[in-house]
């Protein structure tokens, strides 16, 4: 059982209605992402790209992702996971946590 689905669990059992209707897109992640790096922050990876996002939560303005990621840095060209929490604001989206380099 994937994240998504353990999430659709948990808020069914919670009685929350639950869907991905309004959740971010991986584009709006990635922008999210690029936002908080050009920041000049060391934890940000500047080759950091996501490739795929699966995104659940309560309501339409906090969502966890569960995201799959590759990293410019790395030769091996290896694939990543993190779980982020997203939140929507008067700006478009913006990462709570997740996605800082290890």
């Amino acid at each position: 059982m994937g994240l998504a689905e353990l999430m659709r669990v948990a808020c069914a059992a919670a009685g929350l209605a639950c869907g991905a209707a309004s959740a971010p897109t991986l584009a709006t992640i990635q922008a999210a992402y690029e936002r908080e790096a050009a920041g000049g922050s060391a934890l940000h990876d500047k080759g950091l790209k996501v490739i795929e996002a699966a995104c659940d939560g309560a309501s339409g303005e906090r969502f966890l992702c569960q995201v799959t990621f590759l990293s410019g840095d790395d030769p091996t060209e290896r694939l990543y996971y993190d779980v982020v929490a997203v939140a929507r604001s008067d700006s478009g989206w913006e990462l709570k946590s997740g996605l800082c380099k290890r």
